[in-house]
């Protein structure tokens, strides 16, 4: 009787637990937004601020990125020596919209730099991390990574890790990775040679150490290999470097004037990048940095990653829009069509097309005006 008593007892205590567990319910129909931005670096930030400068409301904004840490360039690049002057970045800042809304401290060492001197990232990678948090409570920050966009009914619907929203528009600022070979060579990846201290301790006396690309990154990687303690250094490249935006500038201008052309150190060799070079000294060597630069951060739309950009209107489908290293407008420089990244490209590139992008001006058929795919050269991000 009391083992009966007792199964019964606890037969109702799981009843009762059930009945106080209520069922979650599953959103059918996703949040809703105007605006999704993809992207928190560099050209997601400017976006958003230019976005809600002309009018948007940011309540009706989501904002996606797994970091919020200024891209790739907060996360790898602080301590890369930037190649503009501070004048250029403190210009930056009392353009860009909302700056002037809030004041972090981070912009006290900004206006303390000599004005004409070169700085490291970090100078203005620390105000816009205070910049990000700024805007983030301004608008809804989804702390994620898309995996899909599908255009459906009118409205975009964004599939992320955890989370399904919808938008009317999109925004993709999405960034993008160095471009890799696959030689069978110890790889140093460059967003770990680019901070230097890193790269010394990848390094040691016995490597001779290939390095790929002829520009900004492959030069600024001689540098530091020749101020590191390693056996030779072998680059390896296709154009000839050239000075000023968007070639050579800095310290890294510096190096290649002051060095590479007058007093190249003794275990540098540059190589033009042919087949008959590589067979006969690639075998040799026992590291690899591959400088050659960025491809775009891949991701799905409407079942496909080759995405078509119409530079001229920053469209890449209907109520889609690309901005940043991943779709930048292009220019003529020695003869090559190049890629233009930079701050004040993309704030200036954010002025242009956003409030046209908010009226529907000029996007009636998308017109795409080449493939984002493997157009990218080795060029500096600011």
């Amino acid at each position: 009787m009391k083992l009966k008593f007792l199964l019964n007892t606890i037969i109702l205590l799981i009843v009762q637990s059930n009945k106080a567990q209520p069922t979650l319910k599953v959103d059918s129909q996703p949040q809703c937004y105007s605006w999704a931005i993809v992207g928190a670096g560099l050209a997601g930030i400017t976006a958003l601020a230019v976005l809600i400068d002309n009018g948007v409301d940011p309540s009706t904004v989501a904002w996606i990125d797994p970091e919020f840490n200024v891209g790739r360039v907060g996360k790898y690049y602080r301590n890369v020596p930037g190649n503009v002057q501070a004048s250029r970045l403190i210009l930056y800042v009392n353009t860009c919209p909302f700056f002037k809304q809030i004041n972090p401290s981070a912009f006290d060492k900004l206006y303390s730099c000599d004005p004409n001197e070169f700085q490291p990232l970090h100078v203005i990678v620390d105000p816009l991390v205070d910049f990000t948090d700024y805007l983030a409570s301004m608008v809804t920050p989804i702390k994620d990574s898309i995996n899909s966009l599908d255009y459906d009914n009118n409205h975009w619907v964004l599939n992320g890790t955890d989370y399904t929203i919808n938008a009317q528009k999109v925004i993709l600022a999405i960034g993008a990775h160095p471009r890799r070979l696959n030689y069978d060579i110890t790889e140093i990846p460059l967003d770990d040679a680019l901070d230097q201290d890193k790269l010394a301790t990848l390094v040691s006396p016995n490597d001779r150490v290939a390095v790929f690309g002829g520009m900004h990154s492959a030069i600024l990687m001689l540098k530091y290999l020749s101020e590191c303690s390693v056996k030779q250094i072998i680059n390896f490249y296709v154009e000839p470097y050239f000075y000023d935006a968007p070639g050579l500038e800095g310290i890294t201008a510096a190096y290649a004037k002051n060095v590479l052309e007058q007093d190249p150190p003794g275990n540098l060799i540059r190589l033009l990048n042919i087949a008959e070079n590589r067979n006969t000294i690639l075998p040799l060597c026992t590291k690899v940095i591959y400088a050659i630069g960025y491809e775009p951060n891949p991701i799905l739309v409407n079942g496909s990653t080759r995405l078509a950009f119409n530079e001229d209107t920053g469209m890449i489908t209907q109520d889609l829009y690309g901005i940043g290293i991943a779709f930048p407008p292009t220019g003529i420089i020695n003869g090559h069509k190049i890629a233009k990244n930079g701050l004040h490209t993309y704030l200036n590139y954010a002025k242009k097309l956003i409030p046209q992008w908010i009226t529907n001006e000029r996007f009636k058929e998308p017109v795409p005006s080449f493939e984002i795919i493997d157009k990218h050269p080795d060029l500096p991000w600011i």
